[in-house]
Parts: structure tokens; C-alpha cells; sequence
């Protein structure tokens, strides 16, 4: 009886353990797109009026917001991950530019946002 106990505890902990596994990936990549979409949000307000100042300082966080769970999206949603990579190099790039061009990078951070927000679509 006292097996059968130690079995019926030990495969329960490490069902236990696989699905806290499993969550706490689609956590991370919760957290990391909310932070993202924050970040876009701001970045949107800087852009729209004018703050060379705060674009430049904004923008690049998002490549450190990104590579915090990026591997998780690869994995699983691959069509994803190449959406949000192609919008996302560019809108860093741009708001690194010498002179902003508020209308491009405008446009890359509105697509950067709508692709971000698919993929907090898919991780409710």
C-alpha cells in the first residue's frame, strides 16, 4: 500500500510540474507582449508629436522586451514570430534614425502593434 501511495504522489507531482512547465512559458510570452504593447503605445504618443528625444530613448527596448521570449514564440508560432520580426527590426531602426521620419515609422509601429496583439490573441 505504502508503493502504491508513494507512485499515485510521485506521478501526481510530476503532472504537477510539466503543466506548471507548460504555463509558465505562455506566461513569459504574456507578460513579454503586454510590455510590448506598452511600449508601442508609448512609442506611438512620442512619434505622433514630434519627441525625437523619446522616440530614440523608447524604441530600442523593444529589442530587450523581445528577446526575453522570442525563443518561445518561434517555437510555437512560427508564422507569428516572422510577422513581428518583420516589423519589429525596422521600427528599432527607425527610431534610431539621425532624423525621424514620423510617418514610416509610424506605419511600422501600427503594424509592429497589430502584430503583437494577434499573438496576445493566440496566448489567452
Amino acid at each position: 500500500m505504502k508503493k502504491l501511495t508513494t507512485m499515485v504522489l510521485t506521478l501526481g507531482l510530476g503532472s504537477a510540474l510539466l503543466l506548471a512547465g507548460c504555463s509558465s512559458a505562455d506566461s513569459k510570452v504574456s507578460v513579454g507582449v503586454h510590455k510590448m504593447l506598452e511600449t508601442t503605445g508609448e512609442l506611438s504618443k512620442a512619434i505622433e508629436s514630434g519627441d525625437q528625444g523619446k522616440v530614440k530613448e523608447v524604441g530600442p527596448t523593444l529589442e530587450d522586451q523581445w528577446s526575453s521570449f522570442e525563443d518561445d514564440v518561434k517555437k510555437e508560432n512560427k508564422d507569428l514570430y516572422e510577422k513581428i520580426e518583420k516589423y519589429l527590426d525596422p521600427t528599432i531602426a527607425g527610431s534610431e534614425a539621425a532624423t525621424l521620419d514620423q510617418s514610416a515609422l509610424s506605419s511600422l509601429n501600427d503594424q509592429l502593434s497589430k502584430a503583437l496583439k494577434e499573438l496576445e490573441e493566440k496566448t489567452k
